[in-house]
């Protein structure tokens, strides 16, 4: 051992190692000195009435008894070893819980507990009185699943006692077998999983005290054999200088692993977001410690050097004393004097202490020490009361601070990148685990477009103000509004606390950084462009009932959202805020009116699962499509099975709520168009510059403009690769014959509909895939029509090789009302002919795809047996096949195609079949007309 000499140990060599039994009986009791006088630091830093918990917790964990706190089964597992309850310790019970507590050794079972430790800032400089105490409650390895179960309840009704004592305390069961084999529980809220398991023993080494039970056996070993620490201990137990029940072992810590390095990195990046200061200290540790890799001297190796070479000063060994130092010289070797400061400054918050409010005649060690550090940085009164007055910072100071913090944060996180590129080594954490930090990281840190940034991670407690002012400037698009403390309208540029383009985004921001608490004034300066103080209120109270008030990623109650891709959660869309849009509206209201939707302004905010705010203005005559828009890309991003947002919508301007009324339905309307199967589902919807048909193609909202409802009909014609189902606004052509036909045609089939007008009929096939095909054609009798396009269309569906059905309805229109009657009689044979009275059978009409060299398409035709070919005829084609009918027909004659050969194609829609029919029928007839 490093002091034998010095201490004249009676000489008992084992294997060259020197480990004899006063030798270890010294270690042993230098580090229990040590620990008692933590624990006195520790008992003396709680409130009078908090003390009890100290003193009985060994007590409360040793025993079941129905009358302590904690009790919850007698059968719970209890009982720590080698401890025995002194008198002082039964008359605390007794005297302050209950008198009837008997204690009888022979009537405890064997223990189950192996060691009790306190972990943390216990008894050190940074403990103060609002500080939570963490407890490892380190458990035999024998115990089964129930019984973890009732010694976890066991522990958390102690916590709960611990509360109404006014201490936070967090227990945490350790199988320190299980430990030592690097198995820990997933990561959660509290506890780091496995992000590090080396670094976190480097902790609960130089700063665990022992409360009661079993020591840890690393004490025994001395510094130089961390190497071999398997093997010393290996030694210490087969040579009975350690008994089988007198220690416990997690492990050394000689060779910490480089991917070690950057899950506790990335966990201490996450601790940030809520605790920054504290976060910046073990992140920087964390560096300096990698910067040494492989030759790392963890500080608790430095603790125990110390303690073998017979220091065991309190104060000099400091665990939190130790990491600044350590920081210190790191930085100041890398002469980074800006960072020190900052470490200085974390450190200083972290203590907790307000040395200018603190008197000087009568000073307690926490204080002398603190005030030794102070003087060594030689910190300008005013400074120190800067920092002393850190619950009165507002929001200059805070973005300042939030900006050193960040600037850290980000050089901490390249590190690890580079150390990880360095090193080669992945990061020794479950995949998992990063995935759910990474989330939680780019939550609170990511910057980006449209996102409320959160600048107070911890800095300042509160940042409220009393009053604020919203200015504006600029107009149209180049408006732009401001707030701040003053009520000047001609404000400079530094008493601007923010800007934005759009007013509920500068909200959000004022709401998420804590600038307006229930008690604020919010007003208006300025010029005010259509905007009241009422509106600015109204607009402020809708924000305040949504928007979180912190981070979720710093929120244990929300830990579990980050195991799941962010979906939207929210949406609050603000209309017309300023805008005069609905001055027009006359007493018939939205339905009646030309414009369905007086929308020229919509101001969006977006809430996700992750607590992250997002605000985004759109104006003009489209306003209404890029919000939803932004909605359909909201859906994009959302995880399968994801609830839809909750939408809530505020106009404004609005007389008698026509516009709010008006819009109801639309959250609705949008759950089916992008929330339901099928996706690529067609929106029709009516604006006041025309019709608009919106369909999600490549995860993006496409539209189609149409100006008039011809023009709508046409567009709808177009083509889809699959059954694309039509939805209609309610607002959009509601007396419409394509109403009727979309609530009619609602499956994947073919349906055709005519709509007779006197020698000619309107005839309209919805296809399979949902294309809209329109035509006027001559009529003289329903059968004429009908059948000989059924078997045209059955040819179509041989092609096509498809099973889709026919359905066949006539359109009637009663009093601007359409209705649609089915017509049943109309079924194509089995064998697809049907009969025509009116069709000479001597013509068969046949158009045969070809493609040409130049890829041009072109059609031979068919009559009867004979073949017109377009290779040889050219654009004399149709003048020959004219010819030819007028040979075959009595009279002159409307000719149809009785097939159209698409073979040569891939497999087409029916319209597509139609489209081609029509267009040569056209030419044909014009053809034999011209004859």
């Amino acid at each position: 051992m490093a002091d034998t000499s010095t201490h004249n140990y009676p000489h008992n060599p084992l294997f060259d190692r020197g480990i004899t039994h006063d030798g270890l009986a010294l270690v042993r009791e230098r580090f229990l000195n040590l620990n008692r006088e933590r624990l006195i630091r520790t008992r003396t830093a709680l409130l009078p009435r908090q003390q009890i918990f100290l003193d009985l917790l060994p007590l409360l964990i040793h025993i079941n008894h129905p009358i302590l706190p904690g009790y919850n089964s007698l059968s719970a597992p209890c009982g720590i070893d080698g401890y025995q309850p002194d008198t002082l310790t039964l008359d605390r019970v007794r005297n302050n819980i209950a008198r009837s507590v008997e204690y009888r050794p022979e009537d405890q079972a064997a223990p189950l507990i192996h060691s009790v430790f306190l972990m943390g800032s216990c008894g050190t400089i940074a403990q103060a009185e609002n500080s939570d105490l963490d407890v490892w409650l380190c458990h035999h390895a024998s115990i089964d699943e129930a019984g973890l179960e009732k010694l976890y309840h066991k522990a958390g009704a102690i916590s709960e006692w611990a509360k109404s004592l006014g201490l936070e305390i967090h227990f945490f069961l350790m199988n320190n077998d299980q430990f030592r084999r690097g198995q820990r529980d997933r990561i959660s809220a509290e506890s780091a999983g496995t992000s590090q398991h080396f670094l976190l023993l480097d902790e609960f080494y130089r700063s665990a005290l022992l409360v009661a039970g079993r020591y840890p056996i690393w004490w025994l070993v001395p510094p130089e054999e961390e190497v071999n620490y398997q093997e010393y201990i290996a030694l210490l137990h087969s040579q009975g200088f350690v008994g089988p029940h007198e220690s416990i072992d997690f492990g050394g810590v000689s060779q910490i692993p480089a991917g070690e390095f950057i899950g506790a990195g990335v966990w201490q990046l996450y601790k940030a977001i809520s605790s920054p200061y504290k976060a910046v200290l073990k992140l920087l540790l964390t560096e300096a410690y990698a910067r040494d890799f492989p030759g790392v001297l963890p500080l608790c190796v430095s603790l125990k050097r110390s303690i073998y070479q017979g220091i065991t000063d309190a104060d000099i060994l400091d665990p939190y004393i130790m990491v600044y130092q350590r920081l210190a010289s790191y930085l100041s070797e890398r002469n980074e004097l800006d960072r020190l400061e900052l470490i200085r400054r974390a450190f200083y918050f972290k203590v907790g202490i307000r040395l200018s409010q603190v008197s000087t005649s009568n000073t307690t060690w926490r204080q002398q020490l603190l005030q030794n550090l102070i003087t060594e940085w030689q910190w300008r009164p005013e400074q120190l009361l800067n920092l002393d007055t850190r619950s009165r910072w507002k929001l200059r100071r805070v973005r300042e601070e939030h900006r050193f913090l960040v600037a850290e944060l980000t050089n901490s996180y390249r590190f690890l990148q580079d150390f990880a590129a360095r090193s080669k080594r992945p990061a020794l954490i479950k995949s998992q685990e990063m995935t759910l930090l990474g989330r939680k990281l780019y939550a609170a840190f990511e910057r980006k477009r449209y996102k409320v940034e959160w600048l107070n991670p911890g800095i300042a407690p509160d940042l409220s103000e009393e009053q604020l002012f919203f200015h504006s400037s600029g107009f149209g698009s180049q408006r732009r509004w401001a707030v701040s403390t003053s009520a000047r309208h001609d404000i400079e540029a530094d008493a601007i606390l923010q800007e934005h383009d759009h007013l509920s985004e500068l909200l959000c921001w004022c709401y998420c950084n804590g600038l307006i608490n229930d008690y604020s004034r919010l007003r208006l300066n300025g010029r005010q462009d259509g905007i009241t103080e009422t509106d600015l209120r109204r607009l402020a109270e809708h924000l305040g009932q949504y928007l979180p008030r912190h981070a979720y990623a710093a929120d244990p109650d929300k830990h579990e959202a980050f195991n799941r891709p962010k979906v939207p959660e929210t949406m609050l869309f603000y209309l017309n805020l300023g805008q005069h849009s609905l001055n027009a509206l006359g007493a018939a209201g939205l339905s009646n009116h030309s414009n369905n939707y007086p929308i020229d302004q919509i101001e969006v905010v977006i809430i996700n699962s992750w607590g992250e705010v997002a605000s985004i203005a759109f104006k003009g005559a489209e306003a209404l499509l890029e919000a939803f828009r932004t909605y359909q890309q909201m859906m994009v991003a959302a995880s399968s099975g994801s609830h839809p947002p909750m939408i809530h919508a505020l106009c404004f301007n609005d007389p008698d709520d026509k516009l709010l009324n008006g819009i109801r339905h639309l959250p609705k309307l949008l759950y089916r168009a992008f929330y339901t199967k099928p996706s690529n589902k067609r929106l029709l919807i009516k604006l006041s510059n025309g019709f608009y048909i919106l369909q999600s193609q490549n995860d993006e909202l496409q539209s189609i403009h149409a100006a008039g409802y011809d023009t709508l009909i046409q567009c709808l014609g177009r083509g889809q690769p699959e059954y694309s189902p039509i939805i209609m606004d309610r607002y959009c052509a509601p007396n419409s014959a394509l109403a009727n036909i979309v609530h009619t045609a609602n499956t994947a089939d073919c349906y055709v509909f005519f709509h007779r007008r006197g020698p000619k009929a309107d005839l309209f096939l919805r296809d399979e895939r949902g294309s809209l095909h329109f035509n006027t054609v001559a009529y003289t009798s329903t059968d004429a029509l009908i059948q000989p396009l059924l078997a045209f269309l059955y040819q179509c569906k041989k092609q096509q090789q498809s099973k889709h059905q026919y359905h066949v309805f006539e359109l009637h229109q009663e009093n601007d009302k359409w209705r649609s009657e089915a017509k049943t009689e109309y079924k194509p044979d089995l064998d697809g002919t049907v009969y025509d009275h009116q069709k000479d059978p001597q013509i068969h009409l046949e158009a045969i795809a070809q493609i040409q060299e130049s890829g041009r398409l072109v059609f031979d035709m068919r009559c009867g047996d004979q073949l017109f070919s377009y290779a040889q005829a050219g654009q004399e084609l149709f003048d020959k096949l004219a010819k030819q009918l007028q040979l075959l027909s009595d009279a002159p004659q409307h000719y149809h195609l009785d097939r159209v050969d698409l073979s040569i194609m891939p497999p087409q829609q029916t319209c597509v079949y139609m489209r081609y029919k029509q267009h040569i029928e056209e030419i044909l007839n014009t053809s034999v007309l011209a004859r």
